[in-house]
């Protein structure tokens, strides 16, 4: 007896389901390649905060240098901050051995208030980091800040040093990320420095 053996059939695939396969492809790289952004913005964040973390230290002693009249003058006016600017910059630029970086910043750089030079930039690595130093007013509210003034702190400037009343000045830090394309010059607006900022804190001025 003869037997007959039915041939199978190979089924190719449809245009569509390529193209339906293509597509699924396509949203997961898509979706992979977003979260890779995410999770390098988070990388970059981590480490912004980090370095602005580092810095607070240096900003407290830069002011606890100074004068009390000098830190005064800075934060008198809140809505004129003072502006620090701090970057990374290679020691020894020309010799290639030497990779070691050192801080500097513009007040002990004898730059006060006023960003790197082109040439510092290029002497540097990574981001520059700007400071603005202005006084935090909800630390006054209640107090009489003046000698000659009964009235209690209800926001504004401080007045002179020889006036002011109490031992210690608060002030707000704010320390921001700028590119080192497009550093801003001076205290910058609220929307850049929105974008931009990366850490706050409080630091107290004593006499």
């Amino acid at each position: 007896m003869k037997r007959t053996f039915a041939k199978k059939q190979k089924k190719a695939f449809t245009l569509i389901e390529v193209m339906l396969a293509v597509g699924v492809i396509a949203v997961s790289i898509a979706a992979m390649i977003g979260l890779l952004g995410a999770i390098t913005n988070s990388i970059s964040m981590i480490r912004y905060q980090s370095k602005a973390i580092s810095l607070l230290a240096d900003i407290e002693t830069t002011v606890k240098m100074q004068s009390f009249n000098t830190v005064f003058n800075w934060v008198n006016d809140p809505a004129n901050p003072h502006v620090i600017y701090y970057w990374d910059e290679y020691q020894n630029y020309d010799d290639v051995d030497n990779s070691s970086l050192i801080t500097k910043s513009s007040e002990i750089s004898g730059r006060s208030g006023q960003p790197p030079t082109a040439e510092q930039i290029a002497r540097s690595e990574g981001e520059i980091y700007r400071v603005l130093l202005s006084l935090y007013q909800s630390g006054l509210k209640g107090e009489r800040i003046r000698i000659d003034d009964p009235n209690e702190y209800s926001g504004g400037s401080l007045g002179s040093p020889e006036s002011y009343a109490l031992a210690y000045i608060p002030i707000k830090v704010e320390i921001m990320v700028d590119p080192r394309e497009s550093v801003i010059s001076g205290t910058g607006d609220e929307a850049t420095n929105q974008e931009r900022r990366i850490y706050e804190d409080i630091i107290v001025k004593m006499r």
